[in-house]
């Protein structure tokens, strides 16, 4: 019975081990060959518009998964793209998803009113 609650007791530990952690793909990229986006999409992820590399901070996680499988399969972005999104786990994508959705646009849309 102690080697079982023992046992329980350590899966979180893991469990958050396993998890990719977004930011640190995003700025240092992965083992399995995955560039740094921050290497030519800003350390804030605001963009390089002389490589066009466009601004991804705040742009909904869904959106970025897409764009990222589009890449992987070879159905948009170029080249250098379609390498990194391949080198991405599922997980992975989640996880650098998530991260850039979570960050505040440096340069926020200007609001309408009515």
């Amino acid at each position: 019975m102690r080697r079982l609650l023992l046992t329980l007791s350590l899966l979180p530990a893991f469990a958050s081990a396993a998890t990719p952690d977004g930011k640190q793909i995003f700025l240092h990229g992965n083992s399995n060959g995955a560039l740094p986006c921050a290497a030519c999409h800003g350390q804030n992820a605001e963009g390089n518009s002389a490589i066009g590399a466009p601004k991804l901070a705040g742009l909904p996680a869904t959106a970025i998964e897409t764009y990222l499988a589009l890449f992987a399969h070879g159905q948009a972005g170029n080249a250098n793209m379609q390498r990194i999104a391949q080198a991405l786990s599922p997980a992975e994508t989640k996880a650098v998803a998530a991260y850039l959705a979570s960050l505040t646009p440096a340069n926020p849309p200007a609001s309408s009113t009515n």
